[in-house]
């Protein structure tokens, strides 16, 4: 019996994520220069030619995983910008955050890698055509994070002194366990969310 329209559109979904799963990996093991097509298809178990019917080159398939990155970086951003813009509790979406994030270090899905090579992506000196919006979006999300914690220190909730400084140190904190994570592998234990809200949020100590 041939396929359905939607089983070959599983399929390619399907391989299209083994790309991205592999690429991810060897991206973050070898760096982008060191790795090539022939690296990603074999990695993901499918042929060099099929790897082209998704993507064309490897920058391509690298682009889209940095767009992917923009996007989730806005999607907390507009959380958060939403929550300033309505007044609420500062302290919730930053818990919501580190709480989902936590989640990801948690998980089994490649998101400690995912971290690294976004930070390649900003690093190259050619830069790929999302980049640019990762780094906007980057900046938005901590203009909006310094935003959150000015309001909590306003509202006696957050620690004091210089929210801008504050956010730098948050999101380095947060870095730095997406690299624990790679480093560590399956010993990594990631920390309870309270411990890394309690450098901001008073009422997490």
């Amino acid at each position: 019996m041939p396929r359905t329209a939607e089983q070959y559109a599983a399929m390619r979904s399907d391989t299209h994520e083994k790309i991205q799963a592999a690429a991810i990996g060897l991206f973050a093991r070898k760096g982008f220069a060191a790795t090539s097509v022939r690296d990603i298809a074999q990695a993901a178990e499918i042929s060099t030619g099929l790897m082209y019917r998704h993507y064309a080159t490897k920058e391509a398939l690298f682009d889209d995983l940095v767009s992917q990155a923009a996007d989730g970086l806005a999607r907390v951003a507009t959380a958060f910008e939403q929550a300033i813009e309505q007044e609420a509790p500062p302290a919730e979406p930053i818990r919501e955050f580190v709480r989902e994030f936590a989640g990801d270090l948690a998980a089994d899905n490649g998101f400690a890698e995912f971290s690294l090579i976004m930070g390649q992506a900003l690093l190259m000196p050619d830069r790929l055509p999302h980049a640019k919006r990762l780094a906007e979006q980057h900046r938005t999300l901590a203009a909006r994070t310094t935003e959150l914690i000015e309001r909590g220190q306003r509202r006696g909730e957050f620690v004091g002194g210089n929210a801008g400084d504050l956010t730098t140190c948050f999101f380095a904190l947060l870095d730095g366990l997406a690299s624990m994570k790679f480093v560590m592998g399956e010993d990594f234990t990631p920390p309870d969310p309270s411990a890394v809200t309690a450098m901001l949020i008073k009422e997490d100590r």
